[in-house]
């Protein structure tokens, strides 16, 4: 059998089925458990909704068919939390990390890319797409690292792009379908290292 894994995030993990992308990439099962808008604060805490089914798919080990063991938990949170609040990210990824290794899997954080130049939601926050994007890099790196989580680094993946336009939907905010693509691809990559 192949690899099994557990992705928790908000709309930037389920757009254009991700998931499915990803579970094709590795030859894996990938169940997804994701909620818009959510922060991954939520899926850890046993007492909201999603955190309860995540918690419900960690201690299954098997025993409900439509879960098994996982080898990796892949986390996501909010959009700008990395940039805008980095120390609540931060705990965030460490209840994670705790999470999956109370279950034996290997955490790993998917990191989100900032902004395109332009958005409404960029302008919102009051800051440009390259200080977006490099703020969400060193916060998802920080917390990757004093978690020891594996880290696919989309802010930087984006940020090195000559013309990111092509990576974002319409609303600057989301990937395209090109764009989850490439996040697939980046995820797989870094769980292949």
């Amino acid at each position: 059998m192949g690899l099994s894994i557990l992705m928790v995030g908000n709309s930037l993990t389920a757009a254009n089925a991700m998931p499915s992308m990803l579970a094709s990439l590795l030859d894996a099962q990938v169940v997804a458990i994701t909620r818009g808008g959510a922060r991954l604060a939520e899926f850890s805490n046993p007492l909201t909704k999603t955190g309860s089914r995540v918690l419900q798919a960690l201690e299954s080990d098997g025993t409900q068919e439509e879960y098994g063991c996982f080898d990796y938990v892949i986390a996501q949170d909010m959009s700008h939390l990395p940039a805008t609040n980095p120390s609540a990210h931060e705990r965030a990824v460490a209840k994670m990390c705790e999470l999956a290794r109370d279950h034996n899997a290997a955490p790993v954080l998917y990191g989100t890319w900032g902004y395109r130049e332009g958005s409404a939601k960029l302008k919102k926050l009051g800051m440009s797409a390259a200080q977006m994007g490099q703020l969400m890099h060193e916060g998802s790196l920080r917390a990757a690292a004093a978690h020891g989580a594996i880290f696919a680094d989309m802010a930087k993946v984006v940020a090195q792009m000559e013309d990111a336009d092509w990576f974002y939907a319409t609303d600057g905010v989301h990937p395209s379908p090109a764009g989850s693509q490439l996040v697939a691809q980046t995820i797989a990559d870094a769980l292949r290292c």
